[in-house]
């Protein structure tokens, strides 16, 4: 199984020499994250389901339909006018889950673990009629969009004091899903017929050449 990590362009220069190390970042705090941890999605369908979570919780606390206690990521929050400004450009970074315990679930999953710089890739979209390529988030979850059905989405995790029931849980994550792929239809069809495929470049090189 193939872990996913969003971070933000500006984030991978670091991250190049130390890796993912535990912390809790903006991210974390506009869903609420009070744990210091290396976070991360399990597949496509974790990733998916996350993503769409962060949609859902930035509409939420825009139209004052939730709180949230960290004012710098408030402010932030409120001056963007959606999610993808809020989150600003940055990259899907992809690592072995070999031998790495997922305390929490599928979406949302997380380790004490430090994942060293030399396990971790940077998922790119190769165009393939002329070899350029595309290494936005928001272009490589669109394209993991129109690779996942929301009926394949599946809730399964640790089981623990207040973890949720697996079948509801299910319920409910894909009636978001399918909620965000009818809003943006369109712009996940594009990636499901653009001629792109799904490469990965590691995060050293990717840091050398792109940055």
């Amino acid at each position: 199984m193939y872990y996913y990590h969003m971070t933000a362009l500006n984030n991978l220069p670091s991250i190049a020499v130390q890796g993912l190390i535990p912390q809790n970042g903006n991210n974390g705090k506009l869903i609420g994250e009070e744990k210091v941890k290396v976070f991360f999605s399990e597949g496509f369908e974790g990733a998916v389901a996350l993503y769409v979570d962060f949609d859902v919780v930035f509409d939420k606390i825009r139209y004052a339909q939730m709180k949230i206690t960290d004012e710098f990521v408030r402010k932030k929050l409120l001056k963007s006018k959606s999610l993808s400004e809020f989150l600003g450009e940055g990259v899907y970074l992809r690592f072995d889950g070999t031998g790495i315990r997922n305390e929490r679930n599928f979406e949302n999953g997380c380790t004490d673990m430090t994942i060293p710089p030399e396990k971790l890739n940077v998922c790119i979209l190769r165009k393939e009629n002329d070899n350029s390529i595309l290494f936005s988030r928001f272009g490589i979850i669109k394209y993991m969009m129109a690779k996942i059905q929301s009926e394949q989405i599946k809730y399964y995790g640790a089981i623990y004091e207040g973890s949720p029931n697996f079948a509801e849980a299910t319920d409910h994550i894909q009636e978001k899903v399918k909620r965000y792929y009818k809003d943006h239809q369109a712009e996940i069809s594009e990636y499901g017929n653009c001629g792109y495929i799904l490469d990965f470049i590691g995060l050293k090189d990717f840091v050398n050449k792109h940055l």
